[in-house]
């Protein structure tokens, strides 16, 4: 069926208001005749005029944009069947008894560019996070996929894989620093989970000391005593401690009634004395699950990892080996999600 603009009296039809009509088309008045002029914008639910975010970024989260990529995401046939493998997969991870064996909870989402890696995995961030959204009304993320899954069964099983996680989407060049290493990558999931915690992001050596902090249960007293004794915030000045090294010291001493000698020699090569291994890392993130409850899950969504990485076979096994120790000690707590783009390639026969 075709449709083509024109007018229409009743009796006869002029195709663009010129054609006049022949014997073999029927004319149909779709449009009242109170509606008239029609304009094809008007046969749109959405304002064709509005802006369109052309470039889906990890890091852009205000509430009109994520409102309308929830609402405008389409599931077509291709997504509806990956969609459909990441929740059993995940699901597999929520139903798990303790003491199973690890299975299966890394992805790699791979595709030619602008093919929406980003996109897919962005949306996949917004469910499995659930959070309410506000624009003409409100909704939990998980709302609207319930016109996009026509499937009452799957849609179930959605619902029930949204129902506990933390969710951290980050473009990873974004968060990483300029230093090199075969650690870069561990460096840079550290820093995401610690200020996923509250720690310092930019600082893991502060962090660790908050860390450890917090295990003893005395993080607001050196909160307390650092502003009580510097006047100012520890959160506002953590990430530049040398230029108030002498409030730190003493706020660390009093906290952890220590001397001021012992404070000041952990304070001096804090820096140069952490190194972080992957273990360490992910025995971090089992404390983090394991302080909110055994049905609480950590999800990574890393954008363009395949970038990031290269051909440098050092970031691919440091990256390898974090997905596998989180595998095997968070027991499927832990995911992580990646993304990496695709290059076109040539042959010839030969």
């Amino acid at each position: 069926m075709l449709f083509y603009p024109g007018r229409y009296d009743g009796q006869s039809l002029r195709l663009f208001g010129k054609v006049k009509r022949a014997n073999y088309y029927r004319a149909f008045k779709l449009v009242p005749e109170s509606e008239r002029p029609m304009q094809i914008k008007n046969l749109f639910d959405h304002d064709i005029a509005r802006p369109i975010n052309g470039m889906v970024k990890a890091d852009q989260l205000d509430d009109d944009l994520v409102w309308q990529e929830l609402d405008e995401f389409v599931i077509t046939r291709e997504l509806d069947q990956h969609f459909r493998k990441f929740v059993g997969w995940y699901l597999e991870g929520v139903d798990q008894k303790a003491g199973s064996p690890a299975g299966k909870m890394g992805v790699w989402i791979s595709g030619f560019f602008d093919s929406g890696k980003s996109h897919f995995l962005k949306v996949l961030s917004y469910l499995l996070r659930n959070r309410t959204h506000t624009h003409a009304s409100q909704d939990r993320a998980v709302e609207f996929f319930r016109a996009k899954v026509p499937d009452a069964m799957f849609f179930a099983d959605v619902q029930r894989a949204v129902a506990d996680a933390a969710v951290v989407l980050f473009n990873i060049d974004s968060k990483a620093d300029h230093r090199t290493g075969r650690d870069l990558i561990l460096r840079v999931f550290l820093k995401v989970l610690n200020e996923l915690q509250g720690y310092s992001g930019d600082r893991p050596h502060i962090a660790h000391m908050e860390r450890h902090f917090q295990s003893r249960g005395k993080l607001s007293a050196f909160h307390d005593a650092y502003k009580r004794i510097s006047g100012t915030d520890w959160l506002a000045e953590r990430d530049a401690y040398q230029f108030n090294r002498d409030e730190v010291v003493q706020a660390l001493s009093e906290t952890l009634g220590q001397s001021k000698p012992a404070a000041e020699k952990w304070i001096d090569g804090a820096e140069e004395n952490f190194s972080p291994t992957v273990e360490s890392f992910c025995k971090w993130v089992t404390e983090y699950l394991d302080s909110k409850g055994p049905h609480h899950r950590l999800v990574f969504l890393v954008d363009e990892v395949g970038q990031f990485i290269g051909v440098d076979s050092h970031l691919m096994l440091n990256l390898q080996t974090i997905t596998e120790e989180l595998g095997t000690i968070c027991r499927r707590r832990a995911w992580v999600v990646v993304t990496s783009r695709r290059t076109w390639t040539r042959s010839w026969a030969t």
